[in-house]
């Protein structure tokens, strides 16, 4: 017997919705799960099964015959769930014990079907209850980057249309600027702007940065997509900005990206960080590097580096003060 499996046949029928007998009956016929046994031929299932015969109940409730869906993986039984003829509702999988993973993967689900049928209200909707449903770095790490990512990649197979992406992206930014807003920060605060710089047109990446700074405390300053290099710097200099972040998505092969970023760091002090994300940023991890700048790979490095970089200015401003303070004596 494993930790993984700890759950007793009562325990899971009561957190499924389904009754021992029915639980049993797909085991035999189907073999949907294959719980463990104890010396004593006790069934104990893991959290996982109980993710799996939730959806699985979810989907015969759809109208599907439990035959037919036996054998179909997690991923699977998500889409099918999220396309049974009207977009699942967010209570409908609020209410199931279902793993966070499972969680995610079934607003996921949800989210491309609202895309596809060209939902913005259901969309709006499904994406709002997840943010209520999981903590912000959940939010924005294990459901907005992967779901803006499908949705990239279904764009670029021809699966979904050019409207289908202006729709998402469309919603996703009112959600997160609405967030972002939100956040009660003091004036006191240090200074970040964001933006994408000329010819990068995606911007939920740096909307992505941009909430999560403001979670950390910054004071953000949000400019938008496809900004030139002397906007940015214009608008960092007035507001005396202690860092940039820069979001690279798409085109990755920009010939002259390059000389945008090395604008924007001669344009700033050698004081003010430069971050530059995204997944298109590695394709230009030459230039990052020649001009000082630090490449993020992920939200929780950033986090990270926000907290260092308002630590040791903290630090800094203490130490101007008591030399003051020791000069004034």
């Amino acid at each position: 017997m494993t930790d993984e499996h700890k759950h007793g046949i009562k325990t899971v029928s009561t957190q499924t919705g389904l009754t021992q007998f029915t639980i049993r009956a797909w085991e035999k016929r189907y073999a949907v799960v294959t719980p463990l046994r104890t010396e004593t031929n006790r069934r104990l299932y893991s959290d996982a099964d109980i993710s799996r015969l939730t959806l699985l109940r979810l989907a015969t409730e759809a109208g599907h015959s439990i035959g037919r869906i036996a054998n179909l993986s997690t991923e699977m039984l998500l889409e099918l769930i999220g396309t049974a003829g009207t977009i699942v509702q967010p209570s409908e999988i609020e209410k199931e014990v279902v793993s966070q993973e499972t969680s995610l993967r079934f607003y996921i689900a949800s989210c491309i079907t609202a895309v596809k049928q060209f939902q913005a209200q259901a969309l709006e909707s499904t994406l709002f209850a997840a943010s209520v449903a999981f903590s912000q770095p959940v939010f924005l790490e294990k459901l907005i980057v992967p779901l803006m990512q499908e949705i990239g990649e279904q764009w670029k197979a021809g699966t979904l249309r050019i409207a289908h992406e202006h729709l998402a992206t469309a919603v996703v930014r009112t959600l997160l600027g609405n967030i972002c807003q939100g956040v009660d920060v003091s004036p006191s605060m240090p200074n970040l702007v964001i933006a994408t710089p000329r010819g990068q047109h995606h911007e939920i990446g740096a909307l992505i940065a941009g909430t999560t700074a403001a979670a950390q405390g910054w004071q953000v300053t949000y400019l938008g997509p496809n900004l030139p290099a002397e906007e940015i710097v214009g608008c960092a200099v007035q507001n005396g900005a202690k860092a940039i972040g820069l979001s690279i998505i798409y085109p990755t092969d920009d010939p002259h990206l390059a000389n945008e970023l090395r604008k924007i760091r001669r344009g700033i002090q050698e004081y003010v960080a430069l971050f530059v994300g995204g997944s298109g940023a590695i394709a230009y991890s030459a230039v990052i590097s020649s001009i000082g700048a630090m490449r993020i790979s992920d939200m929780p490095t950033f986090r990270t580096e926000l907290e260092a970089l308002r630590t040791q200015q903290n630090g800094a401003e203490a130490n101007v003060l008591s030399q003051a303070e020791n000069g004034n004596d």
